[in-house]
């Protein structure tokens, strides 16, 4: 696969990396593309540059194509530190070979419920979170938002107990007006963080409870 379909310079990313029982993210941006190597900006950790060599860890990256409407993931890369024309330190991401494609629509999707709020051009408008997934969220606001299908909004909320707190970057992906005059939006998280996944489990493991009713 060509990247230069998928990534751009200045677009930003995330890098799973798991090592046994423990799991983090790593936001970096990428500033080349060159074959199969993403030059991307440094990945400093207490004031040093992640070498990613541990022993028996393991990285991915997973990436919206909008032009394929696909959900891509590479897995195992192969991360190195290096210098970008030679003065410019940089992290060296390798996405060799074909991605996995996630199939979004497949994804089990959780309601939510809660107040939040939508950001576009510095300007907020209240909306209802419906619904989450692994990667996406469903909208609804009683006014038509000023973006439109393909723009890129900031989603804001939290849950009741305020356990977790969401900042996502989404790209919408559809719009409609419903039967009683609101919009609903539904978006595509770019670079979904593990702690929505972690979301999306523990309001799973909620909801089969009260259905098997144990609380």
């Amino acid at each position: 696969m060509d990247l230069k379909t998928v990534f751009e310079p200045g677009m930003p990313i995330v890098l799973k990396a798991r090592r046994e029982d423990a799991e983090a993210e790593f936001e970096t941006t990428v500033v080349e593309i060159v074959g199969e190597c993403l030059l991307c900006d440094p990945i400093m950790h207490e004031g040093k540059a992640v070498n990613f060599k541990a022993p028996g860890l393991k990285t991915e990256i997973s990436v919206f194509d909008k032009n394929a409407a696909k959900m891509y993931c590479w897995r195992d890369l192969d991360i190195k530190l290096g210098y970008y024309k030679k003065k410019t330190l940089c992290q060296l991401v390798y996405v060799t070979g074909e991605p996995v494609v996630i199939n979004r629509r497949a994804c089990y999707r959780q309601y939510v419920g809660v107040s939040g709020k939508v950001t576009y051009f510095r300007k907020p408008m209240d909306v209802i979170i419906r619904d989450v997934c692994n990667n996406g969220v469903g909208i609804v606001s009683h006014e038509k938002g000023e973006f439109e299908t393909g723009k890129t909004i900031t989603v804001n909320f939290s849950d009741e107990d305020g356990k977790y707190k969401f900042e996502l970057k989404c790209q919408v992906m559809r719009e409609r007006q419903m039967d009683n005059g609101n919009y609903e939006y539904g978006c595509q998280v770019i670079n979904p963080p593990h702690s929505l996944s972690m979301y999306v489990a523990h309001k799973q493991l909620e909801e089969r409870k009260r259905v098997l009713g144990h609380v």
